[in-house]
């Protein structure tokens, strides 16, 4: 029997805004900006280094502000809204309907170029019944925390696919 979707709360970037404090995640990698965007822009490679078992693009190319994709994580499906996009640089979305217990949720990924690759940040914010927004917001951050490494070798066997010319 599948789970109810049920909608959130309509947020974005000021209930962002209040992530500040709330555990993050970040990761150096030995690459530019563009192919650790080029990974993020690839639906089946969110499975690779994240427990999240489909990722489907609801948008057409090019995505941008507006931009809806699907997320399944096991049983759970999170259907997402990107309220911020910078092509190359930062994507950001809020969850607009979920079987997942939560009131509201937003996620953040920037990407800043470091010396010799670049930084993945991600912050997010979670709004449940207490105790359980701070757990879901520790969850996510170790996850995210956990899984970056396995991004960047997946990127790393996987190269010459998120290279562009």
């Amino acid at each position: 029997m599948s789970k109810q979707l049920k909608t959130h709360e309509n947020v974005g970037e000021s209930y962002l805004a209040g992530a500040k404090g709330q555990p993050s995640a970040r990761h150096t990698f030995p690459f530019p900006a563009s192919v650790v965007w080029n990974a993020l822009l690839d639906g089946p490679t969110w499975c690779e280094w994240l427990p999240i078992t489909n990722v489907t693009w609801t948008s057409p190319e090019p995505f941008s502000v507006g931009t809806t994709r699907t997320v399944e994580i096991g049983n759970e499906k999170v259907e997402e809204y990107f309220f911020a996009w910078e092509d190359g640089r930062r994507m950001a979305f809020s969850f607009v309907k979920s079987t997942l217990p939560i009131k509201a949720g937003v996620e953040d990924y920037k990407l800043v170029d470091t010396e010799n690759g670049c930084e993945l940040l991600w912050s997010g914010r979670f709004s449940a019944f207490f105790p359980l927004g701070w757990m879901i917001n520790k969850q996510m951050a170790s996850s995210l925390q956990k899984g970056m490494p396995k991004l960047e070798a997946h990127i790393q066997s996987n190269i010459e696919k998120y290279t562009t010319a």
